[in-house]
């Protein structure tokens, strides 16, 4: 069988993903000066879109870009690069960059480039969520230069501490602040659940307010469980009776190890396999995805 072209949006037309180009002056790819959105797409339509398009233009705003483009043009272009590729379930990446770079870092007024691209939703090895998922400790601690609101598409230390979690044969890296707090994982958000209590890391001390994040929290407490932020360290791992992560294309992981030593029982607990059914019901997921 051969395989399925994908197809991607730049600069206001579709392109066949192999002959899609950005200008080798993009502030995107020189600066790193872009922001980003990943949308998961299930059964054509994109998942949270009103909270991903709310972000993306948060991250702009933040960074003094201006947005030219509605909610529905967006989502109509993400539907767009998924029917031509003929993608019913998908993740989609939104990159938004400054334009072109002129020899300065200053805005030079270019208008913004879009770039819209998609691939097979990330279909997981159903053994992730029946065992769980080791996550290592990031060696070097999380540092923002801008306000960590912005998802921006400078994502090297990111790569980096994923780079680190790959050598020690892990699947997620999880960072520390310098006063040794735990945030948020390279690309998802980090829970743990203790004496019946879902705990995630607050927003004030520099994490990304994940939409899945958001919606998890949700779904426990609709199902009565008690759910809040609250700061985590490594030092109270002995106390955790489960952990979890979650990310717009992977819902909820259960951890089972994290930096080496054993969470709980070293088995996916009952709170996590309640919430990765709920995520499961309300998005229409399988769970092995």
């Amino acid at each position: 069988m051969l395989p399925r072209m994908r197809w991607a949006y730049v600069d206001g037309r579709y392109h066949r993903e192999d002959r899609a180009r950005v200008p080798v002056l993009d502030r995107g790819l020189l600066l790193g000066d872009g922001v980003f959105e990943t949308v998961r797409v299930k059964n054509g339509a994109p998942e949270y879109f009103q909270d991903h398009f709310e972000r993306l233009q948060a991250s702009a705003s933040l960074v003094r870009m201006r947005l030219p483009w509605t909610r529905e043009e967006l989502e109509s272009v993400c539907a767009g690069v998924c029917r031509r590729s003929s993608l019913r379930d998908a993740s989609v990446r939104i990159t938004v960059t400054r334009g072109a770079y002129r020899g300065t870092l200053s805005d030079t007024g270019d208008p913004p480039r879009l770039i819209v691209v998609c691939a097979d939703a990330e279909h997981l090895d159903p053994g992730l969520r029946s065992k769980g998922v080791s996550v290592s400790v990031a060696s070097f601690p999380r540092v923002h230069a801008i306000d960590p609101r912005v998802k921006a598409t400078a994502y090297l230390p990111a790569v980096l501490a994923r780079l680190e979690a790959d050598a020690q044969g892990c699947y997620e890296s999880l960072f520390l602040d310098g006063r040794g707090r735990i945030l948020e994982l390279s690309t998802a958000n980090f829970f743990v659940v203790r004496g019946g209590e879902v705990l995630t890391p607050p927003l004030r001390l520099g994490i990304l307010a994940g939409v899945t994040r958001k919606t998890v929290l949700r779904l426990a407490r609709t199902s009565g469980s008690a759910a809040r932020e609250a700061v985590l360290r490594l030092e109270d791992l002995p106390s955790w009776d489960e952990a979890f992560l979650t990310s717009s294309v992977r819902g909820v992981m259960p951890v089972v190890r994290v930096g080496g030593s054993r969470v709980g029982s070293g088995r996916p607990g009952p709170t996590t396999r309640a919430l990765m059914r709920a995520f499961a019901e309300e998005t229409g997921r399988p769970l092995d995805r």
